[in-house]
Order: C-alpha cells, then sequence, then structure tokens
C-alpha cells in the first residue's frame, strides 16, 4: 500500500531543502553583483604627523606571481593607485622576486616580529635579504603586507529558469598592510581588510585572477585610509 502521508513529508522536505538553498544562492548572487568589501580594524599612530615621509617602498604580498594564489596584478593596482593619490611621494618596489622564492616564509617572519615587538626591528630587517634589498632604494618608509585568509565560495546561478550548481564563485579576501618608519621602526598605520570579488564563470570578460581582483577591490578601500599627505591638498 502506497504510504501517500510518507511521500508528502519527503516531497515538503525536498521543498525545503530546496528554498533553503536558493535562499543561500540569491545571498552569494547578491555578492557577485555588489561585492562587499570592508575595513575590518585600523590603527594609526598618533605620532605619525611628526614624520616627513618622501619615499616609500612598497613590498610586495607573497607569493608575488601570476598564479591564482598569487598577487602581482594588485600589488601593481596598489602602486598605480598610491601614485595617483599621493604624487609628492616616490613609491618604489624593491626586486624581492628572487629573495621570496627561496624562503616563502620571509615577509611573514618580518611581520610576526612587527606584531611581537610592536615595532619593526631595524636590526633585524636590515640584516635580512629582504631588508637589504630595501635598503637599496635608501625609503623612509615602507608598506607592507601579508594575506591572512582567503576562502572560495561556489553558487548557483539561473539560466533559462534553471538552477546550475558551480556557477559563480564568490573569492573573499582577509589581508593587512603596515606603514612602518625605516627611522625608528614605529608602525604608523596598520589595517586589516577584507577584499571581495564576485562572478559569474559564465564571464569571458575576465582578465586576472580572482584573487588579484578581491585584494584591489579592498585596496581601493585602503587607499583612503593611509596617513599619508595628499598630493591634492598641497
Amino acid at each position: 500500500m502506497i504510504n501517500f502521508k510518507k511521500i508528502g513529508s519527503i516531497s515538503f522536505l525536498k521543498c525545503l531543502f530546496l528554498i533553503i538553498s536558493l535562499s543561500g544562492c540569491n545571498e552569494l548572487l547578491d555578492r557577485i553583483i555588489v561585492p562587499r568589501s570592508a575595513v575590518l580594524s585600523i590603527y594609526k599612530s598618533p605620532k605619525v604627523d611628526n614624520y616627513k615621509i618622501k619615499t616609500i617602498a612598497l613590498i610586495p604580498m607573497s607569493p608575488d606571481d601570476t598564479t591564482d594564489q598569487g598577487t602581482f596584478y594588485s600589488t601593481n593596482h596598489f602602486l598605480n593607485k598610491l601614485k595617483e593619490k599621493f604624487s609628492n611621494i616616490l613609491f618604489t618596489i624593491p626586486k624581492v622576486d628572487s629573495i621570496m622564492a627561496f624562503d616563502s616564509l620571509a615577509i611573514v617572519k618580518i611581520i610576526d616580529s612587527i606584531e611581537k615587538l610592536r615595532r619593526l626591528d631595524l636590526k633585524y630587517f636590515f640584516n635580512s635579504d629582504l631588508g637589504y634589498a630595501v635598503d637599496e632604494h635608501a625609503s623612509d618608509a615602507i608598506l607592507i603586507g601579508m594575506i591572512n585568509k582567503i576562502i572560495y565560495k561556489k553558487g548557483y546561478s539561473s539560466g533559462r529558469g534553471v538552477f546550475k550548481p558551480m556557477d559563480a564563485t564568490l573569492t573573499s579576501c582577509q589581508f593587512t598592510y603596515y606603514l612602518i618608519s625605516l627611522k625608528d621602526g614605529r608602525v604608523l598605520w596598520k589595517e586589516q581588510v577584507l577584499g571581495e570579488e564576485g562572478y559569474s564563470l559564465n564571464n569571458k570578460n575576465i582578465i586576472y585572477p580572482p584573487l588579484d581582483y578581491a585584494v584591489s577591490n579592498g585596496i581601493d578601500i585602503v587607499i583612503d585610509k593611509i596617513p599619508l599627505t595628499d598630493s591634492k591638498l598641497e
């Protein structure tokens, strides 16, 4: 004998599951249209205005390559944004590719030291290969960053009334940047940011890896928070 009550219960559960799934999909699709990049935390030294900064070395985040895990394009995006906003400051990118390839934890070690001491140990820094490469530019300060977490999410998008799995992707990247004086090692500014980028996998206009897009979106928020003199205000 057919148990219609049981069939009805199963159908109800399937519908409930579908509704919950579609609700999650809609949220993901909304974030693909408008990614939610945001500042998570920020620190600004009360003495930052006492520092005259005319040259800054922008150290690429590791790994500095063009793969799906690299930040080559977003680093160059950051450099262009810095030059546009602070044209009165000279920005350079030290040649650290070979150093980072040899020691993938070079930046992590520096940042771990900064977090432990609450400042940059200049003796330790300039004795490192990374510090030696920066010292060649005789910069007043460095901008150094590190990726803390990357999350990739798959979702659904609608097409001709049918929902297709893994048709859309959301990339969320949490990263931190520091502005540090090379005169005394003081942390002048620190900001933790969430950068997001979402897109449909059917989009044929994607040029760069999703991570670079996500970090670049976060950088677009960071640029207005850096405590440097805006060249337009001078």
